[in-house]
């Protein structure tokens, strides 16, 4: 028995999806701002 979605509860979880893959994002694009900035310091040291 196949089950179908609604188009309600399809994008909900589209947008679920897309909030995670942003989450995932942002915290690789944080670790790596922080990085970079730590080395900016003590480049300059």
């Amino acid at each position: 028995m196949t089950r179908y979605l609604t188009s309600e509860q399809y994008r909900q979880m589209l947008v679920r999806d897309g909030d995670r893959r942003f989450k995932e994002w942002h915290n690789r694009f944080l670790s790596y701002q922080r990085k970079f900035q730590q080395e900016l310091r003590s480049s300059r040291s």
